[in-house]
Order: C-alpha cells, then structure tokens, then sequence
C-alpha cells in the first residue's frame, strides 16, 4: 500500500493545477470585476495579470464600450502556489468619431 499516499498526491496536484475565470461581477455604474485563478499552473506574474485583463478588455468590447481605469491587484504567491490577479475597471463609451473619419473616402 505505499503507492497510496502517492496517488493522492497526484491526485491534489492535477486538482490544484487547474486554471479558472471567474464571471464579470457588476460592482456600480458601469464598474466591473473580474478574477484569473492560474492555480499551480506555471505561468509568470505578467501572464497571469494579461490574462484577467484581456477578460476586463473583452466584457467592455461587447458592451460596445472601452476598458478604462483597470485596477489589477494580485495576491503574490510564488513558485508553483496558486496565482491570482483581479482586474477592477469601469467601462466607458467609445469616443465618437472625428469629422474627418466621417468623410467618405473619395
């Protein structure tokens, strides 16, 4: 039976190698938040930071807004601990278009 203690190991391991995002939570007027968890997954700080933040980008283009003001916060585990980034932003409308974009090209 000393494979057993072993099994278990592996088997925490692959369950704490796993990565998720979680939903985009409202937290006021067009302010968000979202978390990446890239659990034991080898992955360096910038990573894991871009990730969330590319969600943050995603959420504002599909409302047909910009991202704006992104607050990214981590909780700075090294090694192979679980890595965790939040992003807090708020998503504002586009700037409208000059009169010289409007112009159509002749």
């Amino acid at each position: 039976m000393p494979l057993r203690p072993l099994i278990y190991v592996l088997t925490l391991s692959l369950l704490a190698a796993c990565t998720s995002m979680s939903e985009t939570t409202p937290t006021g007027p067009d302010t968000y938040r979202v978390t990446y968890n890239a659990g034991a997954k080898w992955q360096t700080w910038v990573e894991v930071k871009n990730i969330a933040r590319k969600q943050a980008e995603a959420h504002c283009t599909n409302l047909g807004k910009r991202l704006s003001q992104p607050k990214v916060t981590s909780n700075h585990a090294t090694g192979l601990m679980p890595k965790e980034a939040t992003v807090d932003f708020t998503c504002e409308e586009l700037p409208a278009p000059t009169p010289q974009e409007q112009k159509p090209n002749s």
